[in-house]
């Protein structure tokens, strides 16, 4: 049992050196360190850090492992509201921090409506285009995303202007067709 609880420790002693952390100085991020070369860093407890794992950056103060390496006096980076993290454009990627959005309409259900109801030659380019909405958005492409939802309904709404005119048409030409076998007495 012994035995155990000193190979329990020596991973978790051994997964915290092996932790490596950004630091900022209020306008840029640096890192990863590990934690020994954070110490030549000359970071201080009011210092914000980030490691993989943690949701947001926190005080160097508030890291325990942190602790044996922080250095005294004022802080040499960060000069801004103690309360507020830094928000900084290239903060590493982070699980946490993905996107709640929700994606652009698909227009999928409409278009395979459209196809089958209408004109099927100018309806496959709209399921094709639907069909890759969610597929792109989920990939991070949110504008080809976009831009293919805004084309599949370009596309079903061509199918169905086209259609609307072949049935226009066809009324058109067989009402003729009655009119003028009514004049000629032939109905």
């Amino acid at each position: 049992m012994h035995i155990k609880i000193k190979f329990f420790r020596f991973i978790v002693y051994n997964q915290k050196i092996m932790q490596k952390y950004h630091y900022t100085d209020g306008t840029n991020t640096f890192g990863p360190f590990s934690i020994e070369e954070l110490k030549t860093k000359g970071i201080t407890a009011d210092t914000y850090v980030w490691a993989e794992g943690m949701p947001n950056w926190v005080l160097a103060k508030s890291v325990p492992e942190l602790s044996s390496i922080l250095s005294t006096g004022s802080q040499p980076y960060f000069t801004g509201s103690p309360q507020t993290p830094p928000q900084f454009p290239n903060t590493p990627a982070s699980p946490y921090n993905q996107r709640m959005e929700q994606p652009p309409k698909t227009y999928l259900l409409e278009t395979i409506l459209t196809t089958i109801f209408c004109c099927w030659p100018l309806g496959i380019p709209s399921i094709v285009y639907a069909s890759r909405v969610e597929k792109k958005f989920y990939a991070g492409d949110v504008l080809g995303a976009e831009e293919d939802s805004a084309n599949a309904k370009k596309w079903m709404w061509i199918n169905v202007g086209v259609c609307i005119g072949l049935w226009v048409l066809y009324f058109i030409i067989f009402g003729f067709a009655m009119f003028g076998a009514m004049m000629s007495g032939d109905f």
